[in-house]
């Protein structure tokens, strides 16, 4: 039989943005770090920077917290550029094993966490940021209050044109008794400047 007495709700910990990092540009390829044992999808590039610049705003530094640092990438695109590049490559026979692993839409987390010393849990959301982020939100609350993380990056990658913006939200607990309000994340899935304002 069921307890009828009324429960009070779960409390919900506030979380706050910690770091911030952007990169606006034209040119994706441009900020490839690609070589003769590395490959990358231009897009997982974009999000490594942002993610890098997100962390060193953050005042924890957070390659040394890396066992408790996760990550949250959203592109709507993800690797596609790669995969092109595979399916025009299939019909003559030579395929680089490095560009099928650059292939995988994960990457787009993974390379961040690969790059900056993150060793907390990921995930990678292939759609566009706007719908995204309040599930990106939600699973971020969920690691924190699980303690499989205490600092959580949340990154966006949006493509508006030729401009693309992969931009990146460190968030934390606030470990504050005070009424829940929800972290302002709604830099991540702004339009992207137009090209002309666009930089690399």
């Amino acid at each position: 039989m069921s307890d009828p007495r009324p429960t009070a709700p779960a409390t919900r910990r506030p979380l706050i943005t910690t770091g911030y990092g952007e990169v606006v540009t034209t040119d994706p390829a441009a900020h490839s770090r690609n070589g003769s044992s590395l490959f990358a999808d231009p897009v997982a590039w974009l999000m490594t920077e942002a993610a890098a610049r997100a962390a060193a705003d953050c005042d924890t530094d957070l390659t040394a917290a890396g066992d408790q640092v996760g990550m949250i990438a959203i592109s709507e695109i993800c690797t596609m550029d790669t995969m092109r590049t595979i399916a025009r490559a299939t019909p003559r026979g030579r395929l680089s094993p490095l560009k099928f692993a650059g292939a995988n839409p994960g990457s787009v987390a993974g390379l961040p966490c690969i790059r900056n010393g993150f060793r907390g849990p990921t995930l990678a959301l292939s759609m566009p940021p706007g719908p995204a982020l309040p599930a990106a939100l939600a699973m971020a609350e969920g690691w924190i209050a699980q303690g499989s993380a205490r600092y959580v990056l949340i990154g966006a990658h949006r493509r508006d044109g030729d401009a693309h913006a992969a931009r990146c939200h460190v968030l934390q607990s606030a470990r504050t008794p005070e009424p829940y309000t929800e972290p302002d994340l709604s830099r991540l899935a702004a339009p992207v400047p137009a090209p002309a304002a666009a930089g690399r």
